[in-house]
Parts: C-alpha cells; structure tokens; sequence
C-alpha cells in the first residue's frame, strides 16, 4: 500500500485555490468593512502604523491671496503596532486521501468556520478595540460623542433618535455620508411601519444614514453607534487579508492557520456618537 506522503505544500494548486478562495470571501466579510474605508494590504512585513489625532479643522480662511488659514496638524501621534488575528484548523489525512480518490472537492467546512471566527474577532477589534493591549475601538475611544437613556420601544423613537444623532455630528462639522451600527433588537424593530406613513421606519431612518444601517450581536441590546464615515476620520489599515498558510504535518493530519493583521485608526473620535 502506498504511504500517505506529507510534503511542505501538501495541497494541489487546485486544492489551494479553493481553500484560499474560501477563506478569503468569508474572512473579509465583517459588517466593519462594509462603512469603513481601509488602506491596504500593504504586506505583513507592515508592523507599524502611525496615527494621528487632528486638531485645526475649522472653515476654510476666505481672502484674495488664499492665505492665513489654520492648518490643520495633529494633536496627539500615536505607533500602533499592527496585531494578528487568527484561528487554527485541521484537515484529516483521509479526509483528503477521500476527496482525491472519489475526484470529489475538498470540504472546506472548516477553513470556513475558522475564517468566521476571524471575522467576528475583526468586528471585536474594530468596536471595541482591545484594553490589555491598549487599543481603542470605535465604542470606546476616548473623545467620542456619547448619548444615554435613548428610547427605542415605541414606532417613530429610532427616527427620533437619529435625527439628534446626525444634528449633534453636522453641528461639530461633520458632514457624512453617516453609517449606524445597531444591536439586532432595534434593527429588527425599525422594520415597522412608521406613524401616518406607508414606509418603514428604517427608510425613514437610511434618509438619513446614507452611508448605511447595520447590525452587529456583538453590541450590546438597545446600544449602538453612528460614525461620519470617511478616511478623515477613521478608516482600516490591513497588513494582511484573510489569508491561510500550512503549518506542517502532525500524526499525519494537515493542521492549517488562518490570519489576518488589520489595525483601526482613529484620527478624529469626534466623528463617532455611541449611545
């Protein structure tokens, strides 16, 4: 009987794609990156990036020489260093062994379910950053607009509450296009007809939200956030997309690493309302 061979690559270039292609679609598929710009990948040897609080932003000098306006500079600059994301999985010998002799695909169920995972711990990072390691999410960075004891519960309450969202972020020079981030409970809510209306009142609500509504479990019932979306104010820095690598054969099963390296910069919490 021929030995089941273990290589440095074990997988057919065939076999690869697919894996790749899987992780891929399912890694980078965060509710983050469907408000947030990103910058990237710029490659894993990027460790490092600076960010900069900025401070001066205010109108634009008016005169005939076009000059004499405040610059705009950064008040506080930060190195963040870029973490890694990632989630281990194990293909079984004769699992592939199976696939290769039946001439049937691979199953990828795994590489999915690791890729998930990554995903979700993407969205964590991006919402509420990290403490121990002492990076700030969107839900926590300091200097943010914050709103409590906001109601939800009645028909009309989350269009309400967006309109003194968005009013408070323009009156600080924020223009938008402004995206929300929801708990499930008022995102399903909002599917309701609003009052003398024959709309619901999540379009009512995206009137005003253009950049989007979206809803994560990961916040808190009846919490959320909306941002004055823009890379002037926050966008996502990726080192490495969703990626997979082989890790080396062990007792003859294929354990493999899926990983990303993403980093949220934050250059003005002043565009951000969580409630």
């Amino acid at each position: 009987m021929k030995n089941f061979l273990h290589t440095s690559d074990p997988l057919t270039s065939g076999e690869w794609a697919a894996l790749m292609k899987v992780v891929g679609a399912v890694g980078d598929s965060t509710v983050a990156r469907r408000f947030i710009e990103t910058t990237g990948p710029l490659g894993a040897g990027e460790q490092t990036v600076p960010t900069e609080a900025l401070v001066g932003i205010t109108e634009g000098y008016r005169n005939i020489l076009g000059s004499g306006s405040t610059r705009i500079r950064p008040g506080r600059r930060d190195s963040g260093i870029v973490p890694i994301i990632s989630k281990d999985f194990v293909i079984h010998w004769r699992d592939l062994a199976e696939a290769r002799l039946m001439e049937q695909p691979l199953s990828l169920a795994k590489a999915a379910a690791a890729a998930s995972s990554c995903a979700r711990t993407e969205d964590k990072f991006v919402f509420f950053g990290h403490s121990a390691l002492g990076y700030d999410g969107l839900m926590t960075v300091p200097g943010r607009n914050i709103i409590s004891r906001l109601k939800w519960g009645s028909p009309g309450d989350a269009f309400e509450n967006f309109k003194l969202i968005t009013r408070i972020l323009l009156e600080k020079g924020f223009n938008g296009p402004f995206a929300a981030v929801v708990h499930p409970l008022i995102y399903f809510d909002m599917h309701r007809v609003l009052n003398d209306s024959s709309l619901l009142e999540i379009t009512h609500a995206r009137a005003l939200l253009g950049a989007g509504i979206f809803r994560s479990s990961l916040l808190a019932p009846r919490s959320g956030l909306v941002v004055s979306t823009g890379k002037q104010n926050v966008e996502l820095v990726v080192s490495v997309n969703s990626s997979v690598s082989f890790l080396g054969s062990k007792n003859m099963n294929l354990p493999f690493r899926v990983f990303k390296a993403i980093y949220v910069r934050i250059s003005r919490s002043t565009s951000i309302c969580t409630f």
